[in-house]
């Protein structure tokens, strides 16, 4: 290993840094939605209406498929996929709960307001999508001068 690699290696900017935090975001919300199962409310009709299996799938699998990139080099990669994998994850949500969200808004079923579950998915989902559209902006690794002899 050259010189080269041992600083460029060591060089990391603090966008690297962001893309790790939207990996992480992104694997702890699919965890959390496989966990909760997609039921939100206290209305047993809407117990399970909202899971969809490719959500916590897609956010899983792009954080690890983000760590993979990451370890790969290919930092633009990594923060192309922790852009795009919890967008995707996140239209598939509000596709599966519209229904959930109008009985709410509404007061149909929904008569005490949003679940604690669905807030707490919500804005993990959220968040990862905005921390991964961040690191496709920021720098992941910082200049180095290349000494000549």
């Amino acid at each position: 290993m050259s010189q080269n690699d041992n600083r460029s290696a060591g060089e990391k900017s603090w966008g690297f840094y962001i893309v790790l935090i939207a990996a992480l975001l992104a694997l702890y919300a699919g965890a959390y939605f496989f966990d909760i199962h997609g039921t939100f409310g206290l209305d047993s009709t809407h117990n399970g209406d909202c899971f969809d299996p490719l959500i916590p799938w897609l956010l899983i699998g792009g954080a690890l498929i983000a760590a993979g990139l990451t370890v790969l080099r290919r930092y633009g990669l990594a923060a192309a996929v922790t852009a795009l994998v919890p967008g995707v994850a996140l239209c598939l949500f509000i596709h599966k709960c519209y229904w959930y969200v109008v009985d709410v808004f509404v007061g149909i079923d929904e008569k005490h307001g949003f679940d604690p579950r669905f807030i707490t998915f919500t804005v993990l989902i959220l968040a990862a999508f905005v921390v991964g559209e961040v690191a496709i902006y920021v720098k992941k690794t910082r200049a180095t001068a290349v000494k000549e002899a």
